[in-house]
């Protein structure tokens, strides 16, 4: 499979729910390994990107699979949103 039939791939977690769609693919070249996988959630102005890696997912096919559920993927979700809040910002001024 080529990176780009894998982007814009549907996302469905262990129940088969919906969860959004590949936005980007971390690769390992050399090996020829996904290293993780950004989703995007495709909410009209609530649009939140998320990273998984490779050992969630259950399958890849017409979908791609996780072994996740809806309630860790929130979770995710706002893990990651914490994360962000913690970065450094740095604001420029004359």
């Amino acid at each position: 499979m080529q990176v780009s039939e894998f982007l814009g791939k549907k996302v469905l977690d262990k129940n088969a729910v919906e969860i959004g769609k590949v936005s980007d693919v971390d690769l390992m070249p050399k090996e020829g390994v996904i290293n993780s996988i950004m989703i995007s959630t495709g909410e009209l102005l609530r649009n939140k990107t998320f990273e998984i890696k490779s050992d969630d997912i259950a399958q890849i096919g017409d979908y791609l699979l996780l072994k996740l559920e809806e309630e860790e993927i929130e979770e995710l979700i706002q893990e990651e949103k914490e994360e962000n809040n913690k970065k450094t910002r740095l604001t420029l001024t004359k």
